[in-house]
């Protein structure tokens, strides 16, 4: 952007709006962005996991949190979707044993 001159800034003032006129604050996400819930049925018994995923200083990445424990301190949505398949991956059939 270019740099404007005392003089130009003299002759186009903005004009003041009105405390509804302007616009409202940034928004802001919540603590909690997404949670994660699996209900795992293969095996001995269910299993349930849970995946919660918290904001960060980066709009696009979230501190993952599986099972109460940490997981990653910064991960973006397709890592923890990654994650996810490589963790729980397709049973063989019974006919393949």
């Amino acid at each position: 952007m270019y740099r404007r001159t005392r003089k130009y800034q003299a002759r186009h003032q903005r004009p003041q709006l009105a405390q509804e006129d302007q616009r409202p604050a940034t928004w802001q996400p919540p603590h909690l962005r997404r949670r994660i819930t699996i209900e795992d049925f293969d095996g001995a018994g269910p299993r349930m996991h849970v995946v919660e995923l918290y904001r960060t200083s980066r709009i696009d990445s979230y501190r993952a949190v599986v099972d109460g424990r940490e997981w990653q301190p910064r991960i973006g949505w397709s890592r923890v979707l990654d994650g996810l398949r490589r963790a729980l991956p397709r049973l063989l059939s019974p006919r393949h044993e």
